[in-house]
Formats: structure tokens, C-alpha cells, sequence
């Protein structure tokens, strides 16, 4: 493959980077995050397991769990404007040398700041299902972790999530590009969150938008 057999093969990447985030894929997308978590836990499943609720939440329906998928990124950051400023930017070089540029090495955060960063979503969502009478303890919250500023450092402790606890959801799920783990699953939680419960499972290979 020459230069120009890879530059169109990254432009083409960009481009199903970009229709993949458009919101016609939304429950495509919440579904990938749900695979990616059953992946980690070595959870064996068919496509056809999954489906979409009729009302939600939740987003996604996979045997008895009901996952409700939410992204978490760097503060100002947004995947599509991302992925669309580097659409154009591969589209304009003319070689692979003009896309190489210089990223800043990202900090490494200990488990109790990683596990801060859903405090925000997980506020604004039981505060808004508390106003729309919504039973939180029916739900299993999913975090995708997108961070480009800030990498997790698993030899440090997970601290209890209190806050989150008492917000009331059935189980509360992180995963990222090269790690799973389940911080609270409650008796009513499906079986194979219950049993990886406060397991931080990591990949030799990462995967992200």
C-alpha cells in the first residue's frame, strides 16, 4: 500500500467515524458501548439479543439488563466537531507526512478522579428522572469514557460510590477504550454484572471513537 492508498484509506475512516456519530445511528452507537462492556466481561451474545425500548430509558435491552448509555469526554470537548475537522483535514493533505502533528502527553488521573468524572451526567439524569417519576433502580448505567487529556492509573483505589448509590440506579458500568469495570451492581442487577462486581478489566488492545 502506497502513501495515497493509505491517505484514502483514513479518509475513508473519518467518514464512517463521522456517519457512525450522526444521530441517525444514535441506538447503533449506545449498542457498540453495550457490546463493548459484554466484551470485557467475556459475555458471550448474539446481535439479535439487543433491541431498543419502546419508551425511554432505558436506551438499549439485552436479556434482563436495561442499559442506559451516556459519553463522558474531556470538559469542552465534542466527538462530532472532532471527527469533522479531521474529515476535512485528511481530505486536504496530500501526504501522510501533513497529518502527523505533536499531542500533548496525556496526565495520569488516579481511579477516584476517573470515577468523579460521571458525578455531572449522573446528577443532571437523577435529577431529571426524579421530575418524571422515573424508577432509577430499574436501570443499569453505562459510562463510555472518552479522555484524551487524561489517562487512569488502575493501581490506585476505586473509592465507594456513595453519591452514586444513593441516586438509587439497579448498577453503574464504566468502559473505555482498554478497560471495564462494574463500580455497584445491586441483587436486582443482572447476573453477569453482579458477579464482575468491582472488577477493573483491562485490554492489551484499545477501541474508540
Amino acid at each position: 500500500m502506497d502513501d495515497a492508498d493509505y491517505l484514502r484509506l483514513l479518509t475513508r475512516q473519518a467518514e464512517q467515524a463521522n456517519d457512525f456519530l450522526s444521530n441517525a445511528r444514535k441506538w447503533e452507537r449506545e449498542r457498540w458501548v453495550c457490546q463493548r462492556l459484554l466484551h470485557g466481561l467475556n459475555v458471550a451474545h448474539q446481535q439479535d439479543e439487543f433491541s431498543a425500548a419502546t419508551q425511554e430509558p432505558p436506551d438499549v435491552l439485552f436479556r434482563e439488563a436495561r442499559f442506559e448509555v451516556f459519553f463522558v469526554l474531556d470538559e469542552g470537548r465534542r466527538l462530532t466537531d472532532e471527527w469533522r475537522e479531521e474529515l476535512q483535514r485528511r481530505r486536504n493533505a496530500l501526504s501522510l507526512s501533513q497529518l502527523l502533528r505533536r499531542e500533548p502527553r496525556p496526565r495520569l488521573i488516579n481511579a477516584a478522579t476517573l470515577q468523579a468524572q460521571l458525578a455531572p451526567t449522573l446528577r443532571k439524569k437523577s435529577q431529571n428522572y426524579r421530575e418524571r417519576s422515573i424508577d432509577p433502580g430499574t436501570l443499569d448505567l453505562l459510562a463510555y469514557v472518552n479522555l484524551k487529556r487524561d489517562t487512569p492509573n488502575f493501581n490506585t483505589a476505586f473509592p465507594p460510590p456513595s453519591e452514586y448509590l444513593h441516586q438509587g440506579w439497579r448498577s453503574l458500568s464504566l468502559v473505555g477504550p482498554t478497560y471495564v469495570r462494574v463500580l455497584f451492581a445491586h441483587d436486582s442487577a443482572p447476573d453477569f454484572l453482579r458477579r464482575n462486581l468491582g472488577r477493573s478489566i483491562l485490554f492489551d488492545a484499545g477501541v474508540s471513537l
